[in-house]
């Protein structure tokens, strides 16, 4: 049985300038009917453009948005529908790291402090065993124990998201949810944070939720992709056959912008056009069919039909693969 498991699940947020009092108002759903599955130990990349619902989506399964439709079931239990008991449980075994490394860290405690903390609430040692648990978190994401006295404001990006995922790591999770970790970094900052993160996920038998826009990391850290578009999941698959054989034209144009450092090697002829519609005005049909190439006269007044591939998944008219493998494509570059 999968560790995490969501079923239909649905966002919903007012839109402003909605009427008040709940006269005439109007929601945007960010998450719009997701289901997806999460196994011990598999690191799942949830791609696509800002304002997907990427991180609506991981912050409802943690309860830290409200949920107004479907399931979020970890360990058998529906954590939509859970009880204060199971929302505790959730967040006894759950953590996430944030995007902004310096945002995600009280500015006035020191990292010693910042780890304590959660130490206490969570009760996971004996009081008198905190400050040497603290040395050993700081150890576990490869820094030294002395900076335990220092603030966030004296550390680089890179050192306080390490904090942050020591941080993660104090709770002893089963699932962390990485919401665009790495996207505030400097490159080389983020190479040691994925390998970080893969070295722990081995270790650990973590399982992992990876938000992010950058499909060249995804490649690199993943086991499996999901592709978002305007709320809905549109292909999901293993990473490699996503990448390869990818279905789905949203998920073609992704995979064509993957910069490149090659010069030899040509921009794409034809990139992703316009941008996505309001989320208060979503178009009939297929969401996708005003920025498709491919798009045909069913695509506008129809949902597409999802289809499946063995493991692969999507939902789209189309039947055969939009891209034939590049060595771009099936180059997974170092980091």
């Amino acid at each position: 049985m999968s560790l995490l498991q969501i079923k239909d699940l649905e966002v919903r947020f007012a839109a402003s300038g909605s009427g008040m009092f709940g006269l005439n108002k109007r929601w945007v759903k960010a998450v719009n009917g997701v289901s997806l599955n999460l196994a011990a130990g598999e690191t799942l990349g949830l791609v696509g453009e800002s304002g997907s619902g990427k991180s609506s989506l991981g912050r409802a399964i943690l309860h830290l948005n409200p949920i107004s439709a479907g399931q979020v079931l970890f360990d058998g239990i529906d954590m939509a529908r859970g009880s204060t008991i199971d929302i505790a449980r959730l967040r006894h075994e759950t953590a996430m790291i944030f995007q902004d490394p310096y945002a995600a860290l009280n500015p006035r405690h020191t990292v010693g402090e910042t780890l304590a903390e959660v130490l206490r609430v969570q009760r996971k040692v004996a009081p008198q065993q905190i400050a040497r648990r603290v040395d050993e978190l700081l150890e576990l994401v490869g820094l030294r124990p002395e900076l335990a006295v220092r603030k966030p404001g004296s550390l680089s990006g890179g050192q306080c998201q390490r904090v942050g995922i020591a941080r993660a790591l104090a709770v002893e999770p089963r699932l962390i949810i990485a919401d665009e970790c790495v996207a505030a970094l400097d490159v080389s900052i983020q190479g040691q944070i994925i390998n970080l993160l893969l070295e722990l996920q081995q270790r650990m038998n973590l399982a992992i939720l990876f938000i992010a826009h950058d499909l060249a990391i995804v490649r690199r850290l993943c086991d499996r992709v999901a592709v978002m578009y305007l709320g809905k999941i549109v292909e999901e698959g293993p990473v490699e056959a996503v990448f390869t054989s990818p279905r789905h034209p949203y998920t073609a144009a992704l995979i064509q912008a993957i910069p490149e450092i090659d010069p030899h090697r040509p921009l794409p002829t034809e990139p992703l056009p316009g941008e996505p519609p309001s989320p208060l005005n979503l178009p009939t049909g297929c969401a996708f069919h005003p920025r498709c190439r491919y798009a045909q006269t069913l695509c506008s007044v129809v949902l597409p039909p999802t289809r499946f591939l063995h493991e692969h998944r999507y939902s789209c008219v189309l039947e055969e693969p939009l891209l034939q493998p590049t060595p771009a494509i099936l180059e997974q570059p170092p980091l």
